[in-house]
């Protein structure tokens, strides 16, 4: 089995298109496709900085 990483950018049609080298003509092949956004997150999970504040050791921490 191998392992190939792409980034792309999907289309305005909102698909990607890949063209994966197999290096063997006219052979069956099995693929796995995880899709993952690239783009940063723009959320936190909710009580995530709750949560992470806990342990924290140095000087208290401020909220905006």
């Amino acid at each position: 089995m191998k392992t190939f990483q792409f980034r792309q950018i999907s289309g305005e049609n909102g698909q990607l298109r890949l063209d994966v080298p197999v290096g063997k003509p006219d052979t069956p092949c099995e693929v796995v496709v995880i899709v993952q956004s690239a783009a940063a997150p723009t959320d936190w999970l909710p009580g995530f900085w709750e949560q992470l504040s806990q342990g924290w050791q140095g000087e208290p921490l401020m909220t905006r």
